[in-house]
């Protein structure tokens, strides 16, 4: 580990002196001047914010062939990883997989914030995100904030953002797209997305179905999926924007290889709306939003050999909703002054025997927030800092703070040095559901501080970046028994630290590579976070053909923790080639776990060997 730490430290260090080179400035890569939203809701060049962020793009996400969004993730962000179990799909419940976790974060424990368009998209009675609902097909782009991002979306960001930006026409006129393929395990994967764009309305909509038996018995997976989004510019200064999703999922938990499961199956409902009205006056800019997300959990935890099927199944409802408003002023030259306000609401119900076992019984709580953020740019300086007021109808008020600065100090070159905390409010469950439930719990709290190189070379064809972070956090639930009693209590605490790193070359004009590691260490050991981490691809694209070849590596994912835990090392080659046999139909096949390596992300679920998929994909 030292070894490639030093490595990746002299290969920084040596930057500077290339970047000398009388390179040009307008030559520089896009990556540099290209904008991001999630760090300050207002568009900002992403190597002048202080907090380092992760932009994986549309062609990056169709080119996976996924039906999910997460693998794609998984693949582009250091730091970022996902559990999975099978070909597709995750499950929710027992034995579910999907478990989101960047730094050593997990969405499951609702640490790290999955958002849709800057609005929170997680299930509110369990606080967790369900991986199956964010879909390849919604995102046009995702945006990855790595370290706390509580001052603008408050509860639940304490590790991080993950924004997924849906998708819109960026051309006049109409394009239909299907996209169908097919394979391994009786695999099968379709969608058709429809959008239209006449300058003043825009329209995208979508339709998707994904399928599989699965590798083991009883771990069939299908999800049926719908997406409209519209748009219409008022004026030259108002846009009235809205979107609506649906997902209905299915699928069957197999068990652990040592212990199976009959009948353990997840049938859920999703739902994610909104509507939004934005400004654009060049002085200011900003919107009011309107959202709301529910969902429909139906359960069947199922039984394990000379057990008995279950008497009752597991109902849950859940809903969100709320509204945000944000302006943002130029005062000054150079200066960004960012007010918001955000009301949310949230609740729902859960229930085994409608007679005898509730669980939540329409828990409603809410909570109310005003932020101030501020950017200064002073030449190639730019200083940031921000403060969030978080009233929550059980805790009161929580202050949350951050700052940065981030400094050009060369062409094509980026510091970045940011301090910022992160919280999260005890989830429903957490306060009154089960028999560890404890209604006395507190925030949870954590500080995250980054700094963070980049670098951009050879006229923008070599593109790097090196974070190097250090987050504390306390007040952690935990399960603690005292005086017998088992309860949640905020006993916990735990300090993670690491290194990121990722880099993109383009090394001719059909010939592209990417590459990016993470090293976590963790004080407290946790489930679902490797220790290493590192992702390399590479892709040619000579006239109608194109080639792509991946390998993941990931040494010491905890799969159990404590005296005897158990780890998993292992590599993952991908593979995928396409012909674009006419202007409109392209054919392709893509190959996974091509090594047939045997490992597991979850302890005692197995993943598949060698998988092939082959399809088409038409553009009319």
């Amino acid at each position: 580990m030292k070894r490639i730490l030093l490595i990746i430290s002299a290969f920084a260090i040596t930057f500077p002196s290339m970047a000398n080179t009388g390179q040009p400035e307008n030559d520089i890569a896009d990556t540099l001047r290209s904008a991001v939203i999630t760090g300050t809701r207002v568009a900002m060049e992403r190597d002048r914010l202080p907090s380092p962020i992760s932009v994986v793009g549309r062609e990056r996400i169709e080119a996976s062939d996924e039906s999910a969004l997460m693998p794609s993730l998984m693949e582009e962000v250091p730091g970022l990883f996902v559990t999975s179990r099978g070909v597709t799909g995750y499950g929710v419940s027992a034995g579910a997989a999907g478990g989101i976790s960047l730094r050593g974060f997990s969405a499951a424990s609702g640490r790290t914030l999955v958002l849709i368009d800057g609005h929170p998209q997680y299930m509110s009675i369990y606080g967790h995100a369900v991986a199956d609902e964010y879909l390849a097909d919604l995102a046009e782009r995702v945006e990855v904030t790595r370290g706390a991002a509580s001052v603008l979306y408050g509860s639940n960001a304490m590790g991080g953002a993950i924004n997924i930006i849906t998708r819109q026409p960026n051309f006049l006129g109409n394009r239909v797209r299907i996209k169908m393929l097919g394979g391994s395990y009786g695999t099968f994967r379709g969608s058709a997305t429809e959008q239209y764009s006449d300058g003043r309305f825009s329209l995208t909509a979508n339709v998707g179905h994904d399928r599989t038996d699965g590798h083991r018995v009883n771990s069939a997976f299908r999800s049926t999926s719908g997406m409209l989004k519209a748009s219409y510019d008022i004026s030259a200064s108002w846009r009235l924007s809205g979107d609506i999703n649906v997902v209905k999922a299915y699928s069957e938990n197999p068990g652990t290889v040592e212990r199976p499961m009959f009948e353990g199956t997840a049938d859920i409902t999703r739902m994610m709306s909104w509507i939004s009205l934005e400004n654009h006056y060049g002085v200011t800019d900003g919107g009011i939003n309107l959202y709301y997300n529910s969902g429909r959990h139906l359960i069947n935890d199922g039984y394990a050999q000379g057990g008995t099927p279950q008497p009752f199944l597991f109902h849950s409802t859940d809903y969100q909703g709320g509204v945000n408003v944000f302006q943002a002023f130029h005062p000054f030259e150079g200066s960004t002054l960012t007010a918001g306000i955000d009301v949310k609401l949230y609740g729902g119900n859960a229930y085994r025997n409608p007679e005898t076992e509730y669980y939540a019984d329409h828990k409603k709580l809410h909570e109310e927030a005003g932020y101030l953020l501020a950017q200064q740019l002073i030449g190639p300086l730019t200083l940031e800092g921000g403060i969030r007021m978080e009233h929550h109808s059980l805790y009161g008020t929580e202050w949350i703070p951050q700052a940065g600065v981030s400094v050009l100090p060369w062409t094509g070159a980026s510091l970045k040095l940011s301090a910022s905390k992160g919280f999260r409010t005890p989830n429903l469950r957490e306060l009154y559901m089960y028999a560890v439930a404890n209604e006395d719990l507190k925030p949870e709290r954590a500080w995250s501080y980054d700094f963070t190189y980049a670098q951009h070379l050879m006229d923008g064809r070599l593109n790097t970046e090196l974070s190097l972070f250090y987050t504390k956090g306390s007040n952690i639930i935990e399960v603690n028994v005292v005086d017998g009693k088992r309860a949640n209590r905020n006993v916990g605490a735990f300090e993670n630290k690491g290194v990121e790193f990722s880099a993109d070359f383009r090394a001719a004009d059909r010939l592209r590579f990417n590459a990016n590691y993470s090293y976590l260490h963790m004080g407290t050991i946790y489930t679902g976070a490797p220790v290493h981490k590192a992702y390399v691809s590479g892709t040619w694209t000579p006239g109608r053909f194109s080639a792509n070849i991946g390998l993941m590596g990931i040494k010491d994912l905890y799969l159990s923790t404590g005296e005897d835990a158990v780890k998993s090392s292992y590599v993952d080659l991908k593979c995928r080639l396409a012909y674009r046999v006419l202007d409109w139909l392209t054919v392709f096949v893509r190959g996974e776990n091509l090594l047939d390596r045997d490992y597991q992300t979850m302890l005692g679920f197995p993943e598949p060997g060698i998988t092939v998929l082959g399809g088409i994909s038409v553009e009319i």
